[in-house]
C-alpha cells in the first residue's frame, strides 16, 4: 500500500522529534503549536488569519477534553498565535532550566499566559 503525502509527513514528522530526543534527551525543546495564526503576506495582500484564529483560540482553549474524542478528536485543537509560539520558541532556546520535552498547544498557551500576582 502506498503512503500518500499527507499521511507520510506526520510518520516522518514524528520519526525526526524521536531521533531529536534521542540525541538531546536533556535538553530539546520541540513544539508542537498545531494551527498558527497571524498575519500573512500573499504577494501584495496581507491575510489577517487572526480574525478567525484568535476567536477559535478562545473557545478550542477551554474543549481540551473534546480532543480525546474518536476521529474528530484533533478538530478541536486550538490554533494559537504566531507570537505565542515565537515567545516560547525563544524561552526555550534561551532559558537554561526550561524543561526539555515535547511542548503540545496547550503547554504553548499556558507559557505565554499572564503570570498571576
Amino acid at each position: 500500500m502506498e503512503t500518500g503525502a499527507g499521511e507520510a509527513f506526520p510518520l516522518k514528522e514524528r520519526a525526526a522529534e524521536t531521533e531529536l530526543l534521542t540525541k538531546f534527551p536533556y535538553g530539546g525543546v520541540i513544539l508542537r503549536p498545531g494551527f498558527i495564526y497571524g498575519t500573512r503576506q500573499v504577494g501584495s495582500m496581507k491575510l489577517p488569519l487572526g480574525v478567525i484564529g484568535s476567536p477559535l483560540e478562545m473557545v478550542l482553549k477551554h474543549a481540551k477534553p473534546l480532543n480525546q474524542v474518536p476521529l474528530v478528536g484533533p478538530l478541536f485543537t486550538p490554533p494559537v498565535n504566531v507570537k505565542s509560539v515565537a515567545k516560547v520558541a525563544v524561552r526555550a532556546a534561551t532559558d537554561t532550566v526550561f524543561p526539555p520535552g515535547i511542548i503540545d498547544v496547550y503547554g504553548i498557551l499556558r507559557y505565554t499566559q499572564p503570570k498571576s500576582s
